[in-house]
């Protein structure tokens, strides 16, 4: 009853962190009608895939938020005597149920978007919007992992991980087209526009404003590949820094 209780509260938490964000974008959309073309449908579907790309990440690294006290006071120990991976030890030890609250609120605003927006949902449509969500759970995921990583050497990584977040929270739920020509070029290189941005356009039949080629558009999955490659890579690079209580 207890685990019951505290799932329940934890998501409704979740629910209201996530709602409260999404209330900012409805009350500037309700005092300009359109933001640069999008409409508010639309960017109910481009906040949606953003937020559903974020749950999805977050879900299975929920306990990563906890790595920086325990490698200051050297809990991480435990994870470096049993023959399995220290990485897959630590996230599978304990599960934040607010993360369950990102997902929720993601369905119910991809819900009410899905009716009201232009979208020929073929096998096609369908084959790539899956793929983007997952490479977008995959960049945040990767990048997430690689920013934590530095805790081994730096012992302290939670204000760089605020601040990341808060870049793909801030930037990614809008048109880039609304941003300076030099913001536009830095959240394609991050790559917060490959999240949720670059999709949208693509599934809206808005590919007129793209500032990129065409193509490039359709590298959300497997620039996900290659970054959870580069956070695995990093990860254990990093991780051999770590210095135990023994040291």
């Amino acid at each position: 009853m207890q685990y019951k209780t505290n799932f329940i509260s934890m998501t409704l938490l979740g629910v209201i962190y996530q709602a409260s964000a999404f209330s900012f974008v409805a009350i500037v959309m309700y005092n300009s009608g359109v933001i640069d073309g999008w409409v508010f449908e639309e960017i109910c579907f481009l906040y949606g895939l953003r937020l559903l790309a974020h749950a999805l990440s977050v879900l299975p690294l929920s306990h990563l938020w906890t790595l920086d006290s325990m490698v200051r006071e050297a809990e991480f120990d435990r994870y470096l005597l049993r023959p399995m991976s220290p990485f897959l030890q630590f996230l599978t030890s304990k599960f934040q149920m607010n993360a369950a609250g990102d997902l929720l609120v993601a369905v119910i605003v991809l819900g009410y978007a899905f009716p009201r927006v232009d979208i020929d949902f073929n096998p096609a449509t369908v084959a790539y919007l899956t793929a983007s969500v997952a490479g977008g759970a995959l960049i945040e995921a990767s990048i997430q992992v690689s920013v934590a990583s530095l805790v081994f050497r730096t012992l302290n990584t939670m204000s760089f991980r605020i601040f990341t977040d808060t870049i793909f929270n801030l930037t990614g739920s809008y048109p880039l087209t609304i941003f300076s020509g030099f913001t536009q070029s830095l959240l394609i290189a991050i790559p917060v526009s490959f999240v949720a941005y670059f999709p949208a356009v693509v599934t809206l039949g808005k590919e007129g404003e793209l500032n990129v080629p065409h193509w490039v558009a359709f590298l959300t999955f497997p620039i996900g590949l290659l970054l959870l490659l580069g956070a695995a890579v990093t990860w254990k690079s990093q991780m051999r820094h770590y210095q135990s209580s023994g040291h």
